[in-house]
């Protein structure tokens, strides 16, 4: 069900278990004749973990990020981890939000995002998770960044409208509509969040239900506000929050983290 001109719906088939979704792309192998410091892999964090306080990123025995607070991430530059598999948990304070094991490939970029499912109505954690990406945006033009986004914002179904805001004749790339897309605790697939193209640029954003045209008065649209895509970075696109919320830490927003 799509969400309805940004009412609150409840959330159905809600996930009850611990869940920890990981992209593999292949298991280390060990070879005692490598260059041991070059077995490196490279990761970022961001904590969406509602009503959860700052969380450490521990993988092996190291702290690779320390007490990051809700609402932050830590993109580029990215934390270097030993490209193996390894031990990962997610610590608030001196308690353990949840661990497991994930591999981590020789020379790649991985975003690592902690949240959680919250029951209809309230804000009361139902299951705490963790989604791991590969980080692995197609070659850009001299024209175009990549962006990935990822619906973080529980019970909703919501799509963006990025609306380039250069001045000059029209172009067929100034509008870009990203479909509708269920909180990611509803889709914890790694394979559904791609990158995707668009033009460089300063854009005004607007969240939208239902539909990418206007109900009677704007109803099922939602400014988030005007942002800057340089050419020199992609993007992680993340929207959180919630949808009937226009106000306080928890009001729908956008974060956009560059990647390098």
């Amino acid at each position: 069900m799509i969400l309805n001109e940004f009412n609150p719906l409840s959330l159905s088939g809600i996930i009850k278990s611990l869940s920890f979704q990981l992209l593999v792309m292949g298991l280390f192998s060990c070879n005692k004749t490598s260059n041991i410091s070059a077995n490196k892999a490279f990761v970022s964090f961001t904590h969406y973990a509602y009503q959860v306080g700052p969380l450490t990123l521990k993988i092996g025995t190291t702290d690779v990020f320390s007490a990051v607070p809700f609402d932050s991430a830590t993109g580029y530059p990215y934390g270097t981890v030993v490209s193996q598999v390894s031990n990962t948990s997610v610590m608030e304070e001196s308690d353990t939000f949840l661990t497991g094991f994930s591999s981590f490939r020789q020379g790649a970029h991985y975003s690592i995002y902690a949240y959680d499912t919250i029951e209809a109505g309230t804000l009361a954690a139902s299951a705490k998770s963790i989604i791991i990406l590969q980080d692995n945006p197609p070659l850009n033009t001299d024209s175009t960044v990549s962006i990935r986004y990822m619906n973080f914002a529980p019970s909703s179904e919501i799509g963006l409208i990025l609306i380039n805001t250069r001045k000059g004749p029209p172009y067929n790339g100034d509008t870009t509509v990203i479909n509708p897309a269920l909180f990611v605790g509803l889709n914890p697939n790694p394979a559904a969040y791609k990158f995707q193209p668009i033009l460089e640029g300063s854009y005004n954003i607007i969240a939208f239900a239902d539909s990418a045209r206007p109900a009677p008065g704007n109803s099922n649209f939602r400014q988030l506000g005007n942002f800057t895509f340089s050419i020199t970075a992609n993007y992680n696109v993340n929207l959180f929050g919630f949808a009937n919320l226009d106000s306080g830490e928890y009001k729908l927003q956008l974060k956009n983290v560059p990647l390098n």
